[in-house]
């Protein structure tokens, strides 16, 4: 399996990383945390770039690509903090009306879950249910949503469900909630790598600018190990990452559902760790709210718990072995 990007690749990358480097600036990111929104606008451009239509066929307005390129677009997005259900719309693009377009914002549950929350109730207008019986979608106006007065991640409002909440129109199977599952977890992992990236990358800029003892820290070997340990864990997990994708894109060269929850399990822990080292080699600075760290580590918990958790994910994983 050859996970060497191609120079379509390469260029689709680039270019998603330069637009959101300008749109989804440090300056921006401050001031979206500070005072939470939503923004239609940005959304729409972000659709308008192809985003959620990806991996729709050329005759519905899509790009006709695979997985695998979806997931090199989803770490761009997690290495810039993107708000929104990013996921979700791209999940709902093929089912939902307006959803690749970026016309409609969608947001999803899933029934398995121990507690039902769904991400952006404000800004979303429909929501997509997964459970044993297949998919659901609904108007966010139609359920009771209570809002969580202060969401761990101040660019992620979330806000409860009832466990007795009408499901809504059957839009798909049972097993289509499956791969709606299996593709949310790739998806979200992919977004887990960009934030571990760019967690690892701010705390290299750092090292590198920080001097004490007349050194930049970034010489010293505790921290060099740090950074070095970081780069490891993002880096094999942007593999598990692309094996994920291309084995469901090709359930032949393997076990989709196996791969997913690898590639889940070691971006979860790249991200989350990654994050927590990015504080520390911050030091006091990177417990302030003027330095981006705290974003990171906050994404990071809150993807951790979507589509599937670590510890269901070990579980599998060993039942497998």
């Amino acid at each position: 399996m050859d996970l060497t990007l191609n120079t379509d690749q390469r260029d689709l990358r680039s270019g998603l990383r330069a637009y959101l480097a300008d749109a989804w600036d440090a300056d921006r990111l401050r001031a979206a945390a500070a005072a939470p929104g939503f923004d239609r606008d940005s959304w729409r451009a972000i659709a308008e770039l192809g985003v959620f239509s990806l991996t729709l066929p050329g005759d519905r307005g899509g790009m006709d690509l695979g997985l695998a390129d979806a997931v090199i677009v989803f770490e761009e997005l997690g290495r810039t903090l993107v708000p929104g259900p990013l996921v979700a719309t791209f999940l709902a693009a093929a089912l939902v009306p307006g959803a690749a377009e970026g016309q409609t914002v969608v947001t999803c549950l899933d029934r398995r879950d121990p507690y039902l929350v769904i991400e952006h109730p404000h800004a979303a207008d429909q929501v997509v249910t997964a459970d044993d019986e297949g998919l659901f979608v609904q108007p966010v106006s139609a359920l009771s949503v209570e809002p969580a007065a202060m969401p761990l991640d101040p660019l992620t409002p979330v806000g409860s469900v009832p466990r007795h909440a009408e499901r809504g129109r059957r839009i798909g199977t049972a097993a289509d909630a499956d791969r709606w599952r299996r593709t949310g977890a790739i998806l979200t992992a992919a977004l887990q790598v960009g934030i571990g990236q760019c967690a690892l990358d701010l705390a290299v800029r750092y090292a590198k600018e920080r001097v004490q003892f007349a050194r930049p820290i970034g010489s010293f070997q505790a921290v060099k190990h740090l950074l070095a340990d970081a780069l490891v864990r993002v880096d094999l997990a942007r593999a598990a990452v692309l094996v994920a994708a291309l084995t469901a894109d090709d359930p032949i060269s393997g076990d989709p559902d196996e791969a997913a929850a690898t590639a889940k399990l070691l971006a979860d822990d790249a991200a989350t760790t990654n994050a927590r080292t990015g504080v520390q080699v911050h030091g006091g600075m990177g417990f302030t709210w003027e330095v981006l760290a705290h974003l990171y580590v906050k994404r990071a918990w809150v993807l951790e718990t979507a589509f599937g958790t670590a510890d269901q994910y070990a579980e599998h994983l060993a039942a497998t072995l």
